[in-house]
């Protein structure tokens, strides 16, 4: 995963529906901006330094423990409530080779939200973009944002599912027209490994999903509710994907097995063939080659011929009889 510069950005929401940015210089006012019931302020932090954490935690009043899951990371997805907020931590799918995704831990308060991240997060990157540019009537409370943040987080699964699947289509045909080398095994694991790690990661954000939809939250008015079933509707897709690409790959692992174990008996076959039509010659000059005095033949002016004839014959008749069973 590409490193990230530190950055901040600090986005308030004012009643007249004017988003104003605020420069770092001017932090000191988010406390006083925070508790004004009117606004709704969103400050977004990227690959923060241990101080910048200390200094969150002061302005927001973060609890010690949402503090030392920030400073730990890889954390589970999960949702903890804490006095007067809550801590969302979620997974943004990032494409990025078979390893993609970008950690975010979301605090949400009653007019606040706060995201940070250490990783590019191109979905939080463009709801930031759309908040600053036309914020409107949808994202005018902190659930309101949160969801629009949750929601970007959950569609960026969807084009890593379509280059999954585009992948195993590819290694289907590779399978069916027999390639069996290491490079596709290989493939396949790593697309195993990576649909395992989504798993991981998903199956516990729909839980946080549904916790949200039971209206854990009381910043997530009733009127939000659709959003996150319509969010939750989204996690259950993506992981309905996710087992079958599982399944899928699991069929094309035994495919390529059959494949491989099909070329072994042809293999194993042809060398059958092989070494009975080379015992069939060996057989005639064994028999020939015992020098018996009361063998006809040693003393037949004809005899060496007639053995290398016999020989040919034998050996096109063990030819033929292989090759119309389709062993050669």
């Amino acid at each position: 995963m590409a490193d990230v510069a530190r950055q901040l950005v600090a986005l308030v929401l004012h009643p007249d529906r004017r988003v104003e940015e605020l420069s770092e210089a001017r932090f000191d006012e988010l406390p006083a901006l925070i508790r004004d019931p009117q606004t709704l302020v969103w400050l977004s932090v990227t690959a923060p330094s241990g101080d910048d954490i200390g200094r969150l935690a002061e302005a927001f009043g973060l609890h010690e423990l949402a503090v030392e899951d920030l400073r730990r990371r890889n954390q589970r997805p999960k949702l903890d409530t804490y006095a007067n907020q809550f801590m969302i931590v979620v997974y943004e799918a990032v494409s990025d080779g078979d390893h993609g995704s970008a950690e975010v831990h979301l605090f949400v308060g009653r007019g606040w939200v706060l995201s940070v991240h250490w990783a590019p997060t191109p979905g939080l990157d463009a709801a930031r973009h759309r908040f600053r540019e036309s914020a409107d009537e949808e994202t005018d409370t902190a659930g309101e944002l949160l969801y629009a943040l949750l929601d970007a987080t959950v569609d960026s699964y969807f084009p890593v599912l379509d280059t999954i699947s585009d992948r195993i289509d590819g290694l289907e045909d590779r399978v069916l027209e027999g390639d069996t080398d290491r490079e596709s095994l290989r493939e396949i694991l790593s697309l195993k490994r990576r649909l395992l790690e989504l798993r991981r990661v998903l199956a516990p954000m729909r839980e946080v999903a549904n916790a949200l939809l039971r209206h854990d939250l009381p910043i997530v008015r009733e009127s939000a509710l659709p959003y996150y079933q319509d969010l939750y509707d989204h996690l259950v897709r993506v992981l309905d994907q996710v087992d079958l690409y599982r399944d899928l790959l699991a069929s094309v692992l035994d495919a390529r097995l059959s494949v491989v174990s099909n070329s072994l008996n042809t293999i194993m076959k042809r060398l059958t063939a092989l070494t009975v039509v080379l015992m069939v010659p060996t057989l005639i000059a064994g028999i020939y080659g015992m020098n018996f005095h009361a063998m006809p033949e040693l003393s037949w002016p004809l005899g060496y011929a007639w053995a290398l004839g016999l020989m040919a014959v034998s050996v096109t008749a063990a030819v033929v009889f292989f090759w119309r069973r389709d062993w050669f």
